[in-house]
């Protein structure tokens, strides 16, 4: 099933050469049905597909400019998890909404006017089964807090994440030697969450989803994205996490002279945007949470749940080193 939404200019045509930049963010700068000149009263026909969503574009051509732009949407894989799709259908009706906003015009959908609507209000119409059921963002910072105020935020707990190690058997110094006794420590308290604790499924204002515990103990950064959302584990493990990515992180900036935090940012936008990150003399960003869950963290899922058709190196005290070491390297350019 297919839905229309489109762009329909309140007085003045859409500018041309404004209406191409824009256009091309998804089709290309050098796509010929967007750039080849189209005569009064006709129209360009365009085709975006995405992974789950299929695009047709009537742009058609007015006297000077573009009178009217119009989509045609579908899912075309609509019995599978939503999550994708309004991914997709979000960059979409992100650029409708700017070409609308820039040009004075109104955005449609269906036939009604959701100009000047949010991004997530037109997602959740057109794409209602692709949100949790509390709701379609979930952050649990203050109400507008900035980028920049969650990173004065995150960074003013650090102490309270180094104590959270202080039984582990090794002399808290943020030393590269450090960390593998530390992190032998901590693989003891990593255990997986019951298979049957409740949880719920949230989606996130870019469109993806994941798997929130419910009534659970989570760290601030529990999903800011959902790369950042290792629901699998246990409150206490999450806690001993946070506090071992801390640490790691804080040797790395320790060690490596001109290495310190900032907020994310990346373009194109990526699992790094918004948030804290170092950054040395490369301008390399390293994510030091996202980085622990995918490497190191990914050793002790399969020594606590193992695959016999693809067995896994059991976690070693040498992760974290080598999590420090690509670290150093990634924001200094020189080895450790």
């Amino acid at each position: 099933m297919s839905l229309d939404m489109g762009v329909v200019p309140s007085g003045a045509e859409l500018g041309r050469a404004a209406t191409v930049a824009l256009l091309g963010r998804l089709f290309g700068d050098d796509d010929e049905d967007l750039t080849e000149g189209v005569a009064k009263g006709e129209f360009a026909e365009l085709v975006w597909e995405g992974e789950r969503a299929s695009t047709q574009w009537s742009v058609a051509a007015g006297r000077t400019g573009v009178s009217e732009i119009v989509v045609s949407v579908a899912d075309v894989y609509p019995k599978r998890p939503p999550g994708v799709y309004r991914a997709e259908l979000a960059r979409v009706v992100d650029l409708l909404q700017e070409l609308a906003k820039r040009h004075g015009a109104a955005f449609v959908v269906e036939e009604r006017d959701l100009t000047g609507a949010s991004l997530n209000a037109v997602l959740d119409l057109i794409a209602p089964g692709s949100i949790g059921p509390h709701g379609p963002e979930i952050y649990e910072g203050p109400p507008g807090e900035s980028d920049e105020d969650y990173l004065r935020r995150y960074l003013a707990a650090g102490d309270q994440r180094t104590a959270r190690l202080a039984g582990a058997p090794v002399a808290l110094d943020f030393s590269r030697a450090s960390l593998g006794p530390l992190w032998e420590w901590a693989v003891g308290f990593l255990q997986l969450r019951a298979g049957d604790a409740p949880e719920d499924r949230i989606g996130l204002a870019d469109g993806s989803t994941f798997r929130r515990p419910r009534d659970a103990d989570l760290p601030m950064w529990f999903g800011r994205t959902a790369m950042l959302s290792p629901h699998t584990w246990s409150d206490e493990s999450l806690r001993v996490l946070d506090a071992v990515t801390w640490y790691l992180a804080e040797t790395v900036r320790r060690a490596a002279p001109g290495v310190d935090w900032q907020v994310g940012r990346s373009r194109p936008r990526n699992e790094n945007e918004g948030q804290p990150v170092l950054v040395g003399s490369t301008g390399r960003q390293y994510e030091p949470i996202g980085d622990v869950l995918s490497w190191p963290l990914g050793r002790v899922y399969y020594l606590r749940k193992p695959n016999p058709d693809r067995p896994s190196p059991p976690p070693a005290g040498t992760d974290l080193a080598e999590r420090f070491d690509f670290a150093v390297l990634r924001t200094t350019g020189a080895a450790p």
